[in-house]
């Protein structure tokens, strides 16, 4: 009686691991740049999500689950990051310094809030978020006669709208916009944003392949390409390919990226992106509860 009791426990238990109502995302990015300017830049991203109705795991890719099941939700993220800058010389003649030359180090510090509310109704598709940003750019000048600190902060507020539609089972196709306010009227920029979507079964024995895509387009085009093969329903592995085009700054580069669940509720993921200019290490956790 006393094994037939443990039993069933045991057997609830692993039930229940099956469906959650939340999950934890968390990761630590590295980003190593050849432009000999950057002495160090990294990237920490937490996001929270509550899912209204509780997620079954099924016997698809555990990573998939929320997806597959169309599962509306809210969810709050943070994204913090920092980048100092190399020391480097610049001339002070024309400040009436009796030394003409300093060194200088600029560092900048980004925080970045967002809330947003993800919903699936029958084939309809539909995905805001609003966030606030904080921005904190500061330079240190040190000449041989005097030394000089500079700093500019500025709040930036972010928002994002996506209108989608699934054609056929497991494929999001959607639109919308994309785009931030700052503090200045002129500081601002809206542009087209696309999502795509689509997780389909390839193989006899659990096989998954996942295929992704988001991307903005407007006076910035940030868009990012993915694809994972799920060898069952705890392991995969995959590549992204990132465009970024800008004002300031025009690279492109490939990752490599995999995650692996030890059980339906915690998975260990990481991605490394290469180019001629940069490489990326990211680390990263998932916890459902």
């Amino acid at each position: 009686m006393k094994r037939t009791l443990v039993t069933l426990a045991l057997t609830t238990i692993a039930s229940s691991s099956f469906a959650y109502n939340a999950q934890l995302d968390g990761g630590i990015t590295y980003f190593n740049n050849n432009d000999h300017m950057t002495d160090f830049q990294g990237q920490f991203d937490l996001k929270g999500t509550y899912y209204f109705e509780a997620v079954q795991s099924k016997e698809a890719p555990l990573n998939e689950a929320a997806f597959l099941s169309h599962s509306s939700n809210v969810y709050a993220q943070y994204n913090y990051n920092e980048w100092k800058s190399k020391e480097y010389i610049i001339s002070l003649e024309d400040q009436g310094s009796l030394y003409p030359l300093a060194k200088v180090k600029d560092e900048s510090n980004i925080h970045h809030f967002i809330g947003g509310l993800e919903y699936f109704y029958e084939q309809f598709y539909f995905d805001a978020a609003i966030g606030f940003g904080q921005v904190k750019d500061k330079t240190e000048v040190k000449g041989s006669d005097k030394s000089d600190s500079y700093q500019h902060d500025y709040d930036v507020t972010t928002y994002r709208a996506l209108v989608g539609f699934m054609p056929i089972n497991n494929l999001l196709l959607a639109v919308g916009v994309d785009g931030y306010q700052g503090n200045d009227d002129q500081d601002n920029e809206t542009n087209f944003a696309v999502k795509a979507k689509y997780v389909m079964p390839i193989g006899q024995a659990g096989q998954y392949l996942n295929l992704d895509a988001n991307g903005t387009f407007g006076d910035m085009n940030n868009a990012v390409i993915g694809a994972d093969y799920y060898f069952n329903k705890i392991f995969s592995l995959g590549g992204a390919f990132y465009l970024n085009d800008d004002d300031v700054s025009d690279y492109n580069f490939i990752a490599v990226r995999t995650k692996y669940f030890f059980n339906p509720n915690l998975a260990v993921g990481g991605e490394f992106g290469f180019s001629g200019d940069l490489q990326t290490f990211n680390v990263n956790a998932t916890y459902r509860f």
